[in-house]
């Protein structure tokens, strides 16, 4: 399913940041699949790589999306001495 085209702004600003972190790769599957609502397969065979790959990309990347979200969101507001994550 694609993404709304109606997200609170910082919620997107969050989901635009994790989807900046991933790996090129990665990042091109993710937008094939939710910003271009590419089927699956079809995602697959325009990156050139087998649909099993694919899927398991996909649900890596989304894990990694997670986690850079939930730590955007909790530091955002609380400042880390040095600037950098724990």
């Amino acid at each position: 399913e694609r993404i709304p085209q109606l997200v609170d702004r910082s919620l997107r600003d969050l989901l635009d940041q994790a989807l900046k972190r991933l790996d090129p790769e990665w990042r091109a599957l993710v937008v094939a699949h939710y910003y271009l609502g590419m089927p699956m397969p079809e995602a697959a065979s325009v990156l050139g790589i087998p649909l099993g790959t694919a899927k398991s990309r996909l649900h890596r990347s989304l894990a990694a999306m997670r986690i850079a979200m939930a730590i955007d969101e909790t530091t955002a507001s609380t400042p880390v001495p040095g600037g950098q994550f724990a």
